[in-house]
């Protein structure tokens, strides 16, 4: 490689990371709210569920979306944490509350662990213009 193109490779990398920084930033804002929002709509009729579904959701959220772990892992925490949710909940297994608590949390944590790269691109494209 050329000293030049090195430098031209560095330039784009320095400006890819500057769109990662910004758009951490942002989700920093946006994921907490939609962990609130997610867990007062999907969480089980008691408190605790209420509280133990924000922070699994906002840790789930910031490890997939921020801190970008393997997706697959998170979605096995969620799958697990649930189960004990519902199980503790209920004092038994509730199927229809955990269909609908399952698949809630499975999607949006799937949509923001899928959809990260997305954003850079469209983000790195938008300002590339």
């Amino acid at each position: 490689m050329q000293p030049q193109d090195q430098k031209e490779m560095f330039d784009v990398l320095a400006q890819q990371r500057q769109h990662q920084l910004l758009v951490d930033r942002a989700l920093k804002v946006v994921l907490p709210i939609m962990a609130f929002l997610l867990s007062v709509i999907c969480a089980n009729l008691n408190w605790q569920s209420t509280l133990g579904t924000f922070v699994v959701l906002t840790i789930a959220f910031y490890a997939v979306g921020i801190q970008r772990f393997t997706l697959w892992h998170w979605l096995l925490v969620i799958v697990l944490y649930v189960f004990a949710d519902n199980y503790f909940s209920f004092n038994g297994i509730d199927p229809s509350r955990l269909r609908f608590q399952l698949s809630t949390m499975l999607v949006f944590v799937g949509i923001v662990g899928i959809g990260r790269p997305y954003i850079d691109r469209w983000l790195m494209k938008s300002n590339h213009k």
